[in-house]
């Protein structure tokens, strides 16, 4: 054999011996170590997460402190909400969806707004700011309402209030407000 002939056997041997190490290496990626530790017992906690509006309980609430009934619009009502943390761990929560729920009569249009603490007088509402003011004529009106955190048992009182805007035709209408909340559990 001649030195070119010795010359390409030796770099096809080589491109033979580069090409399966090649292989080699993408078959086998896995770790060549591996490592562990043992742990003491651990205790996994659950709770209960909820959210008490008024008397009721669940995250819908129907407000009868603003039933409507032989109100001309323009008039206005307010009441105080109790809203608690029913359950076994800190919360968050805000309301959601708020607005009349007709049970007789034609439509109604309400402008809901509400704050936290203060009085539930008439004139301005004092306290802060739980729902920026809505005009609502369906309970699934949607509201973005400020996140308020409870820790586990605790309270606060919001005062709502409701003015009727208009009636969408001849004759009285029955309503009722229904209020739904969102909440999420909290750290401890």
């Amino acid at each position: 054999m001649d030195m070119s002939g010795r010359a390409r056997l030796l770099l096809v041997g080589i491109v033979v011996v580069v090409v399966g190490l090649s292989l080699a290496a993408v078959q086998s990626t896995g770790a060549l170590w591996s490592g562990s530790a043992a742990t003491g017992a651990t205790t996994a906690t659950t709770g209960q997460l909820r959210l008490v509006a008024g008397g009721g309980a669940g995250s819908t609430y129907q407000f009868p402190g603003l039933t409507g009934s032989a109100i001309l619009p323009g008039a206005q009502a307010q009441a105080p909400l109790v809203i608690s943390n029913g359950g076994t761990t800190p919360l968050r929560y805000r309301l959601t969806a708020a607005g009349p729920e007709v049970s007789s009569g034609p439509g109604v249009t309400v402008v809901l707004s509400g704050a936290v603490g203060g009085t539930c007088s008439t004139g301005p509402l004092t306290g802060t700011t739980a729902f920026p003011t809505t005009t609502s004529s369906a309970s699934t009106t949607a509201i973005a309402g400020t996140w308020r955190s409870l820790a586990r048992g605790a309270s606060e009182t919001w005062c709502i209030r409701t003015v009727l805007q208009s009636v969408s035709g001849a004759g009285s209408s029955t309503y009722s407000h229904l209020f739904t909340f969102a909440t999420e559990q909290t750290r401890s």
